[in-house]
């Protein structure tokens, strides 16, 4: 609701986004990424600002994993522009009332980590 009382609504968190010129899925870099990790490792992947791309992928994992290894993999089955250009580890990934992942939660929380280092 706005200042005003008028309610807006906001829809689905966006699950694309455009890099360089270029739509990317974080969906299909999800599902990509989600085929590599152990059974016990969650990902979520979400889009950050970049001064100079307009935006970057960052991945959120519970679990640390050997980055280069994963990309290598990860390179096999999407092209160079769609790969995380960082991993972060969140030990839990937040979820909402139906049980997904909260990736409006986990996307600021990815935000607030990287603008803290």
């Amino acid at each position: 609701m706005d200042e005003d009382g008028f309610l807006w609504h906001v829809g689905r968190l966006r699950r694309f986004v455009k890099i360089g010129g270029e739509m990317v899925s974080l969906v299909r870099v999800e599902d990509v990424l989600e085929k590599l990790l152990h059974e016990d490792v969650s990902c979520c992947v979400v889009e950050v600002p970049d001064h100079i791309r307009g935006s970057r992928i960052v991945a959120a994992v519970t679990r640390k994993l050997d980055e280069k290894e994963t990309l290598g993999e990860m390179s096999r089955h999407l092209p160079n522009i769609a790969l995380p250009r960082q991993f972060v580890v969140i030990d839990e990934l937040p979820k909402m009332g139906s049980g997904k992942i909260d990736f409006r939660t986990v996307t600021d929380m990815v935000r607030d980590m990287i603008q803290g280092t």
